[in-house]
């Protein structure tokens, strides 16, 4: 495993010990020698009680993230900027992580898609919005992916993420919904 660095095949293990593979440059490497990635799917459902014009709106606009989603202290974007394809803000989350993003799709009222990147992390999320009698229904679907060091990491957060954003969007109703009820 690992490119060629001029030694000879790893010695056999020892007692006790595995063999040493050798050092691997420039991060780690697949058989293939391409870089190892590790990507998590997240998928959420959440019904919520507004139209879905109304969650559109605001869920696609970075300003109401903070908000409605849990993990984040605050947005960098122009305050007189409206959503549009290819908007790019930044995230400070909690933990201190502040990725760039970019809106990637938007189809008014239907889907709205990020794709943000921070190291070796890279995200993507859709909103999928569907009427329904009485409110709409919100999918969320995309993926976490991690290169060399950070794949672990990046499934960590796979892992959670699909938890998190149906909590976040369950959140994000009772905002709505709130500001709805007279």
């Amino acid at each position: 495993m690992g490119p060629h660095v001029g030694r000879g095949a790893a010695a056999a293990a020892g007692r006790c010990r595995g063999a040493h593979p050798g050092p691997l440059r420039r991060g780690l490497r697949a058989a293939d020698r391409g870089a190892v990635l590790s990507a998590r799917r997240i998928e959420a459902a959440v019904r919520l009680p507004v139209p879905a014009e109304t969650a559109f709106r605001y869920l696609c606009d970075p300003r109401n993230r903070p908000e409605w989603q849990s993990s984040l202290r605050s947005v960098d974007v122009p305050a007189d900027e409206e959503p549009h394809l290819g908007q790019v803000w930044r995230d400070t989350t909690t933990v201190g992580v502040r990725p760039h993003l970019e809106t990637t799709e938007l189809v008014p009222f239907r889907v709205w898609a990020e794709r943000g990147r921070w190291r070796g992390v890279t995200a993507t999320l859709a909103l999928h919005f569907t009427e329904l009698p009485g409110g709409c229904r919100v999918r969320a679907e995309g993926e976490v992916d991690g290169r060399g060091l950070w794949a672990l990491p990046a499934v960590a957060a796979g892992v959670l993420a699909s938890g998190a954003i149906a909590a976040d969007l369950r959140k994000a109703g009772r905002i709505l919904a709130d500001r709805q009820a007279p």
